[in-house]
């Protein structure tokens, strides 16, 4: 398995994992599964930016700018040249 999709898949779990445990303690009646629950809607898009990112310095590590492409569906050369 390539790391994109190694980052992808860890990237779920955690989300997954946070608004799980943010529910379970809301059903338990806890009084910090607001502020878990908050640093959930954080995770939502910190964490896909931070892939975004680590991607983007994947590129500049391989000589390719930053701004270029970084995933893999167009990178396999079968994309349509207008």
């Amino acid at each position: 398995m390539e790391l994109k999709r190694i980052l992808a898949l860890a990237a779920v779990v955690l989300l997954v994992l946070m608004y799980l445990s943010s529910f379970i303690l809301a059903l338990m009646n806890h009084p910090d599964s607001g502020k878990l629950l908050m640093a959930s809607i954080v995770c939502t898009v910190f964490v896909p930016v931070l892939i975004h990112l680590f991607l983007m310095m994947r590129n500049v590590r391989k000589g390719k700018g930053l701004y270029d492409e970084t995933y893999s569906y167009k990178e396999d050369g079968s994309e349509k040249k207008h």
